[in-house]
């Protein structure tokens, strides 16, 4: 009796990979049985295969083959080939900063900047993640009111598109580092600089992310918001401070438990204590977007001193600032 087999994960991620590339199974076995030198192919490609796909060998991303992400070449895409050269593309998707010969390249290179990541992080509905091949991709962009926006926000707010468009229009302006199957891109591909222990559910569920102090994930473009030169002057504050300690006495006493909707950061993500919580730019915007103006985290406009009920927005810090005149 032929005893029953069962196909295992990684033999079926080869299968799923030869059929994207147009190997074409049937030609395999052809192959290694011209000569030693295909069947030695064989086992190479197989191997190869093996560890370039199983969940374990990428880090950050789970995927059944390569072509998931990448093109092999540009002259596969036909709509592509009429418009750009090689050189641009990689440009492009890389995120690579390079002098453009004219501006159609130019314009070229941001929209496949943009459209690579908008194929997987947007969607047509209010869902916080969607599923392609083994992932759960966090959406940052829907085309309906999110229901629940990620830690970010969210680009379907006009704060959002706002502050992308004078990012340059390009997620590579912040995101520097786009490397999904890589090892040191820095906290969310924001550079190898920026460190952090990102949420693996991004704050949908009840983890939350853990942020290194410093201004650097907004002081590349808002040099004149960080520091103390800017922050405060012989008359007193006239930017509100960050990268600054959250003291633990007085109405900053009440920020006991870390809370996602007024986030802190620590100088060391890995020993998160409230006497090293600094307050960060963070801590009252989302870079992604939000309903409010400016990508705050909520109305300021009702955020009014001494209602008595109120621990949202500023109070969640300045905890005696909405019972004290």
């Amino acid at each position: 009796m032929k005893k029953n087999s069962i196909r295992p994960a990684w033999l079926s991620q080869i299968a799923v990979c030869i059929t994207k590339l147009n190997l074409g199974v049937a030609s395999i076995p052809r192959l290694a049985s011209k000569s030693v030198a295909g069947r030695l192919s064989i086992v190479m490609i197989t191997i190869a295969l093996v560890v370039g796909f199983s969940t374990k060998a990428i880090a950050g991303l789970m995927t059944e083959c390569c072509v998931d992400c990448h093109v092999v070449h540009i002259w596969q895409d036909q709509t592509e080939r009429k418009k750009a050269s090689i050189e641009a593309y990689v440009s492009a998707i890389r995120g690579a900063e390079r002098t453009y010969t004219d501006d159609s390249e130019k314009h070229l290179g941001k929209a496949l900047q943009k459209e690579a990541c908008e194929g997987c992080h947007s969607d047509s509905n209010s869902h916080a993640f969607a599923k392609s091949g083994l992932n759960a991709v966090p959406i940052v962009k829907n085309a309906e009111e999110p229901e629940n926006p990620l830690a970010g926000g969210n680009f379907y707010y006009n704060s959002g598109q706002s502050h992308f468009k004078k990012a340059g229009g390009s997620c590579t302006s912040c995101h520097r580092d786009v490397r999904h199957h890589g090892a040191d891109h820095g906290y969310r591909f924001l550079g190898p600089d920026i460190k952090g222990i990102g949420d693996p559910l991004y704050e949908h569920g009840e983890g939350h992310n853990i942020y290194q102090s410093g201004n650097q994930y907004c002081i590349a473009c808002h040099a004149d918001f960080c520091g103390s030169e800017n922050q405060r002057s012989s008359i007193g504050w006239v930017r509100h401070p960050t990268n600054t300690l959250l003291p633990m006495n007085g109405e900053y006493a009440g920020y006991e438990v870390y809370r996602k909707d007024v986030p802190v950061s620590y100088p060391d993500p890995k020993k998160p204590e409230r006497s090293t919580a600094r307050v960060m730019c963070m801590s009252c915007h989302r870079p992604h977007g939000t309903p409010h103006p400016y990508l705050l985290r909520w109305d300021y406009s009702k955020i009014i001193a001494s209602g008595g009920d109120n621990t949202t927005g500023c109070f969640a810090c300045h905890t005696k600032k909405d019972t004290d005149v």
